[in-house]
């Protein structure tokens, strides 16, 4: 073949740019048999030798494969932090999030997609397509009664042999790589680098300040940051969505531009402290001044019209203990206001950053060759920190935290939505973070990329630990586990779904289970199974149908008690399966944290305690002596 075109070299010379032998006879010939440079002649040898080049090299390729073969997907999951079910754009938010949308656009929404109501958990599933018991992330360790750590569910250490996705990848050949929050069991303990990730800078904690390296919970020390597994400093005062992506880059940039890579970006976007630049923040301004109530209504309008709930879905109630916002003075309006406006702020500012990200790997050319998967943990965050009491109060004080209204959620700012607004983040759903309910642990996802066709909403029940099989699957490798793994994956792969293959993953009568912290569901079909400790709840199951009660407001064991006694049934055959605890009726994860926090919390007080002790005891004595003195 090389002498042949050789022997056409002086043909090609003659040639313009536009015509090539690899657009084919036709071009070639067209030009040769009609050149006026005395090649006339030449044109049949020509044609019979461009005809056996052609059919030598087809067969050359039927011999090597019929198409050259496709490079590997990237891969980069995105994880935001107690981001709501409608917070996002494209899912009907407030928040501007053209590059998460975009995204979303060449991709699928899921519409019933399932997380656990806790942060750690969550990841645990996410990384490894496991059970959180089976890896022995029952819930967080803020909320770990101590007597429980024995038990393997309750470790907090992922158990010996258990693969992370990176694990999975990594022996396929893909470099990895985990920026940003990491969070999962006890601090340091189960680190990325002993799990598969060959380069990481992580915060291993449940959250901290968004700018320098500042606790947000009195029961935490210090912030522990990690690069590759060894103790670090944070990497300066960048703020977090900012640090987070040109990590990333960096990592990507600086890999092996022919290999594959996987990569892990896990936000602090919008976990408490809720923070942002403040050029993020104004672009919001009087858009919440209307309260919870006018904008839960809103959510739910907008739910409708984007067919995420039917068009007689009701909200459900807020908790009892809501404030109604016509109740509040103008002042605390104007605050809880732009509270929310923070809240908008970070998420658009995680978005802002998100896009520089995206432009980078398309500037690349490997935007189009990555699988995008984009969720959030958990449901929105309920808590608030500050104005709770005079000894939480003084502590956020000291460690330069303030709340004025005028620089609220800026650069040494503590602000957080609080339960009202948690609401709407929850929208259409019943409450939160920490509890079992679908505002708990329903959450936006979003995938796109190789393989994934564009579709808009899917309603298909799917779960976190799907991640991981559906990853391998798109990538071409093995979704199911080999049968010596010690933790098997106990996801399913998606990957059907997303290709238009199937319509559902799980069928009518597969039932799952979740259990974190005695919040406890099961799912079968439309079905959900429920129970929620104190003080939200009393312990006890409710049956719910979410096809026509999203909300979860009416309990329909009575109505159906065959399907109740099945679905428990169901139940403590997963929670012996999977080893959970029964943590009796007073369990209180909320109670367990508080406790927790009140130690560090009165430290600086014991010496006046003592103080105050040995005045009183002094004092009753010299009475008596005196006493004694008059008898």
């Amino acid at each position: 073949m090389a002498k042949r075109k050789e022997y056409f070299r002086p043909l090609r010379k003659r040639m313009p740019s536009d015509v090539s032998f690899s657009q084919g006879p036709t071009q070639a010939s067209s030009f040769l048999c009609k050149s006026p440079v005395g090649m006339k002649r030449l044109c049949g040898v020509f044609l019979l030798a461009v005809i056996f080049e052609i059919t030598a090299a087809g067969a050359a390729v039927a011999q090597t494969g019929s198409e050259p073969k496709k490079a590997p997907p990237n891969v980069l999951i995105i994880v935001a932090d107690d981001i709501g079910y409608m917070d996002f754009g494209s899912y009907g938010g407030e928040a501007t999030t053209p590059a998460i949308d975009a995204i979303a656009e060449r991709g699928i929404k899921m519409s019933r997609f399932y997380t656990s109501p806790q942060c750690g958990p969550s990841r645990a599933m996410l990384l490894t397509g496991a059970d959180n018991h089976e890896v022995g992330m029952a819930m967080i360790a803020e909320t770990l009664p101590e007597a429980l750590r024995d038990n393997p569910a309750y470790s907090m250490r992922f158990p010996k042999g258990t693969l992370t996705l990176a694990d999975r990848l990594g022996a396929a050949g893909y470099q990895t790589y985990a920026v940003g929050k990491w969070g999962i069991g006890d601090i340091g303990k189960n680190l990325p680098r002993k799990h598969g990730f060959d380069r990481s800078l992580v915060l291993d904690s449940t959250g901290a300040d968004n700018w320098i390296s500042r606790v947000y919970l009195p029961f935490y020390d210090k912030v522990e940051w990690f690069e590759d597994d060894k103790a670090v400093d944070r990497p300066g005062n960048e703020y977090s969505s900012k640090l987070f992506v040109d990590r990333m880059i960096d990592y990507i940039d600086s890999g092996t531009h022919d290999q594959p890579f996987f990569g892990y970006l896990a936000f602090q976007a919008v976990h408490i402290p809720v923070q942002a630049p403040r050029s993020f923040i104004d672009n919001y301004n009087g858009r919440y001044d209307q309260g919870w109530h006018v904008l839960r209504q809103e959510r739910l309008a907008k739910a409708k019209e984007l067919g995420l709930v039917s068009a007689d879905t009701q909200l459900p109630p807020q908790p009892k203990e809501a404030r109604q916002w016509d109740a509040l003075s103008d002042a605390q309006k104007a605050f809880q206001a732009r509270a929310m406006q923070v809240n908008a702020g970070m998420i658009e500012a995680m978005d802002h950053h998100l896009k520089r990200l995206f432009a980078f790997l398309e500037k690349k050319g490997q935007l189009d060759n990555t699988i995008l998967i984009i969720v959030s943990d958990n449901g929105p965050e309920s808590a608030v920190l500050n104005g709770q009491n005079f000894l939480m109060d003084y502590w956020l004080k000291a460690q330069g935290y303030h709340t004025e209204i005028e620089t609220l959620g800026e650069q040494d700012s503590m602000a957080a939505i609080g339960m009202e607004w948690a609401t709407v983040g929850a929208v259409p759903f019943s409450r939160y973070k920490f509890h079992a309910t679908e505002g708990g642990h329903r959450v936006p996802m979003i995938i796109a990329g190789p393989g994934v066709q564009a579709k808009g909403f899917v309603a298909a029940r799917s779960h976190v630990f799907d991640i991981v099989p559906t990853v391998l699957e798109l990538a071409g490798l093995s979704p199911i586990s080999d049968p010596n793994e010690s933790v098997p994956i106990r996801g399913r792969s998606l990957a059907p779904l997303l290709t238009g293959d199937r319509e559902e993953i799980y069928g009518e009568d597969k039932a799952v289970g979740m259990e974190v912290a005695a919040n406890a569901a099961l799912y079968k079909g439309d079905w959900k199974l429920q129970k929620i400790p104190a003080p939200s709840g009393d312990g006890k199951w409710r049956l719910y149908n979410l096809a026509s009660d999203p909300g979860e407001m009416r309990d329909l064991q009575h109505d159906f008690p065959e399907i109740f006694k099945q679905l428990k049934s169901d139940y403590a055959a997963y929670s012996e399966e999977v080893g959970v605890s029964e943590l009796g009726d007073d369990f209180s994860p909320g109670k367990l944290i508080a406790l927790k926090a009140a130690k560090p919390l009165m430290m600086p007080f014991l010496p006046y305690g003592f103080g105050a002790i040995f005045v009183f005891i002094m004092a009753v004595w010299l009475g008596v002596r005196r006493l004694r003195r008059t008898s």
